[in-house]
């Protein structure tokens, strides 16, 4: 059974996570450039993550907790630090789409276990906020794993000019 406690710690390490991907997601939208689709796909990301945020901050709330100001605060120095980290490469759009595939695919285990934790905890509400945000999570998984080939297709081709 999984406690209150461990529920809201758990909950702060998501809504930590949501803030840290904001900045990435933005750099990685901007990095898209003419490729309109990705873009808007990335800047429709950015909008789902600012919400994924709310909603955590909601589940917190409703157990009389707050957001952890240390967490955030971590997590968003790190963000940025990732959202440049692969600006200097000529193959920055693949690298871009194996780290955002590679995120979401942790964030989606980590909704999944949140949903758990809350189902344990006796928090329905909670539950359906995770299974909520582990299905947009999935989506953009999804997006990503159609798109991989056709980026590898554009860097390979980017590379022969």
């Amino acid at each position: 059974m999984v406690d209150r406690e461990l529920l809201v710690s758990w909950l702060n390490d998501a809504y930590a996570m949501e803030h840290a991907m904001i900045p990435v997601l933005e750099n990685h939208a901007k990095d898209a450039g003419d490729d309109a689709e990705a873009r808007s796909r990335m800047e429709l990301h950015v909008e789902q993550t600012r919400r994924h945020a709310e909603l955590v901050e909601g589940c917190l709330e409703r157990l009389g907790s707050s957001t952890s100001a240390l967490k955030k605060g971590t997590a968003s120095v790190l963000g940025t630090l990732q959202s440049v980290a692969t600006g200097m490469f000529r193959d920055e759009a693949i690298k871009n789409a194996l780290s955002d595939y590679a995120t979401e695919h942790f964030e989606i285990a980590a909704y999944r276990a949140l949903a758990e934790a809350a189902r344990q905890a006796g928090e329905a509400d909670i539950e359906e906020v995770c299974e909520e945000i582990r299905r947009d999570e999935e989506e953009m998984a999804s997006w990503l794993e159609e798109r991989i080939p056709t980026i590898v297709r554009q860097v390979a081709a980017e590379r022969r000019t």
